[in-house]
């Protein structure tokens, strides 16, 4: 497969849908080997602190080199969430080989508070985007 055909729907469609959650659905690709979610509304903090365990527990023994995240829809992130995303997921996300990440904007000023701040706890490159097929071909440059 060629880079420049990678479609979003690689990833996010039926097939790949690893669960889902009220306020989020999670895919995974083994063909892509890319873990992604689509978010679609609030959720409490320890909701979010779930939907990343659960992650975590499904991608065992599983091969993922990026993290594909739609956060146009994503309710407002608590700070207890984002604090424990520093401290346990991004980690977590490291040793299963996640290297790089692609994530779908509209770049509202709550969120690019909170994405500036992933972005320097990760320490990992990512790409900020409108565009869902640019986040995933930057996720997947040199890996294909």
């Amino acid at each position: 497969m060629e880079l420049a055909q990678v479609k979003v729907e690689s990833l996010v469609n039926e097939e790949n849908i690893l669960f889902q959650e009220k306020f989020a659905t999670v895919y995974y690709s083994a063909e892509l080997r890319v873990l992604g979610v689509r978010w679609h509304g609030s959720f409490k903090e320890q909701e979010y602190v779930g939907l990343f365990n659960k992650m975590i527990e499904e991608m065992q023994g599983k091969a993922v080199v990026g993290f594909y995240s739609d956060i146009r829809e994503q309710g407002v992130v608590p700070v207890g969430a984002r604090k424990e995303f520093e401290k346990t997921f991004s980690p977590k996300g490291k040793e299963m080989g996640i290297d790089k990440t692609g994530v779908v904007t509209d770049a509202s000023p709550f969120k690019k508070y909170y994405l500036n701040t992933i972005i320097k706890i990760t320490g990992r490159p990512v790409k900020l985007t409108s565009q869902p097929e640019e986040a995933l071909q930057f996720i997947l440059e040199g890996k294909l």
